[in-house]
């Protein structure tokens, strides 16, 4: 039996892991899919569920930018966000949400994690202190 735990869809640049595409075709529950990434871990498919883990206080106190031209949002928390050179970057969890006209949080498709993926192509940087990388995203 073949293990395709770490196969990936490319297009272009941008890479999709088969699981997340998988965790969003199979959703016929009607959970609630978001997906999150954090300096210490890769773009994934969490639940609704799950966030306040990744994100402690998602839902509460967080800060949320919304990407151009789309119902999604970029949540994070307004502490982990670092203003250097006139530009904020974000480094800590962030979480990508999409919201339906009533404002309510809704799974996301396939087309949008897609969507978020470039988004995270164009505005991710690695900033350097004292020979330490620090993973951000760039929100100016």
């Amino acid at each position: 039996m073949k293990n395709n735990a770490t196969r990936t869809i490319r297009s272009e640049e941008i890479t999709i892991d088969v699981r997340i595409c998988a965790a969003l075709a199979a959703n016929r529950s009607g959970e609630v899919y978001l997906a999150a990434i954090a300096p210490d871990m890769e773009l994934t498919v969490i639940t609704l569920d799950e966030a306040p883990g990744i994100l402690p206080c998602f839902e509460e106190d967080d800060a949320c930018l919304n990407l151009s031209n789309t119902s999604l949002l970029l949540c994070y928390n307004p502490a982990q966000v670092l203003k250097m050179g006139g530009k904020h970057y974000l480094t800590g969890p962030v979480i990508l949400a999409h919201t339906n006209m009533d404002g309510e949080v809704i799974s996301l498709t396939i087309d949008e994690v897609y969507l978020f993926q470039k988004y995270l192509e164009s505005h991710s940087i690695t900033l350097m202190a004292d020979d330490q990388k620090l993973p951000c995203i760039c929100i100016d």
